[in-house]
């Protein structure tokens, strides 16, 4: 069977992007193989419909860490109070420990979802059952290190839940990657900007315990609905499930060898450490500056409006940046994101005495500060780019055919 399937003939055809795909009636003659064609990058039904997906998870997932700043507050102030407590070094573990292994987990649940895309789907539902379970736990914790286990530790299986949306973005977008990873990542500024009042409100109105119920809840009937969208623009297909049948000898012939060799490229450092220190900084204001701006007696705004102000700036900032990836060099950009939020910490926020001063704050480093994740897109292909420039060359591959490239030849064995 296996040698058959080898033998097979493939078909390849030219696409036009702007025309609606369409399945391909032909058969191989050595097989049952069905041939269909790709959806077109960059644009049409099927595109749009995973970036607006995307986005929704994107909102989701990062708009409960970049609104922790109320929660700590509220917790620091009525849940579990300072005086009572002696400290809220806890509290403070648990505002940022979700965000941290939120990104550290990215380098685990990217290989594990690549490794095993037939499975994605199922790995998605376990992040976001995951995520939503902590939310829910959450509201009974009655220390705070239960915080530390719900919301720190728990909550960031949803990143089994998002890194597949992130990952499949490179399948939809090749030209406009910049732009589409702009619009993604803005939902990161959205939901920091909705969250901060979703929570307050239904704080103020029904009670922690309720609050963290109805957001558990919500989170996950929302998020089943934005998973349907996300799926790979090149089918898995059954190649793969003839592969997984074969022996492990077999199997370990066939799949190709993972490519090191930009570990030996000084560009992956440079990069990887303007990602790590860059995130060291950008998280900062997000978990105190509503704590900051109580301690200053700033009630016009208040601190959840500071915050909802600065995840709003970003949402302008990631398209920004974005756009600028796509026509300036990197290096200029990286550089405006980075001493521009620099600047707005040592010059604004250091010298606030007043609620004026504050927004000025707030403004300036959510349009340049948390906007930094928008250059990731263009890192990570500069990093890959001796291995894109050989796919890009390389002949149809047998089940991918199409799967790479500008002009959309398509043939795909599913």
């Amino acid at each position: 069977m296996a040698a058959d399937h080898e033998q097979a003939s493939f078909y390849r055809f030219d696409v036009d992007d702007s025309q609606t795909p369409t399945t391909v009636d032909r058969y191989d003659a050595h097989s049952s193989d069905v041939v269909f064609s790709l959806p077109p990058v960059d644009g049409g039904r099927d595109a749009w419909l995973f970036l607006a997906a995307a986005t929704t998870i994107e909102v989701l997932v990062w708009g409960l860490p970049f609104s922790v700043g109320v929660l700590r507050e509220y917790w620091s102030r009525e849940l579990f109070p300072t005086e009572v407590y002696h400290g809220d070094t806890m509290l403070t573990l648990a505002a940022t420990l979700q965000t941290g292994l939120l990104y550290m987990l990215g380098v685990v649940f990217g290989p594990l979802g690549s490794a095993y895309p037939q499975y994605r789907w199922q790995l998605m539902l376990v992040g976001l059952a995951g995520a939503s379970l902590s939310i829910v736990l959450s509201a009974f914790a009655t220390q705070p290190w239960h915080l530390v286990v719900t919301l720190g530790l728990l909550y960031p299986l949803a990143g089994l839940f998002y890194m597949p949306a992130a990952i499949l973005l490179f399948e939809w977008f090749q030209q406009r990657r910049g732009m589409a990873s702009g619009i993604m990542y803005a939902g990161t500024g959205a939901g920091g900007t909705v969250f901060p009042f979703i929570v307050q409100a239904l704080l103020r109105g029904f009670g922690y315990k309720a609050a963290m119920i109805s957001l558990g809840l919500g989170f996950f009937a929302i998020g089943a609905i934005a998973i349907i969208p996300v799926k790979p623009r090149v089918p898995i297909g059954r190649a793969r499930s003839d592969l997984d049948a074969l022996s492990t000898t077999s199997r370990s012939h066939l799949r190709p060898k993972v490519d090191w060799s930009f570990l030996r490229r000084n560009t992956f450092y440079a990069f990887g450490g303007s990602i790590l220190l860059s995130s060291l900084g950008n998280f900062l204001p997000t978990v105190w500056i509503p704590t900051f701006a109580a301690d200053l007696g700033v009630d016009k705004p208040d601190g959840t409006t500071l915050l909802a102000i600065l995840n709003a700036a970003s949402v302008p900032g990631l398209l920004l940046l974005g756009y600028l990836t796509d026509h300036w060099p990197l290096r200029m950009v990286i550089t405006l994101s980075c001493l521009g939020s620099a600047a707005a910490c040592l010059l604004l926020w250091g010298f606030s005495t007043n609620s004026g001063v504050l927004i000025a704050f707030v403004v300036i480093f959510g349009l340049l500060g948390p906007s930094f994740s928008a250059v990731w897109a263009k890192l990570i292909g500069i990093i890959a780019s001796p291995v894109s420039e050989a796919l890009l060359k390389s002949p149809a591959w047998k089940s991918a055919a199409g799967a790479y490239g500008f002009k959309n030849y398509v043939s795909t064995h599913i």
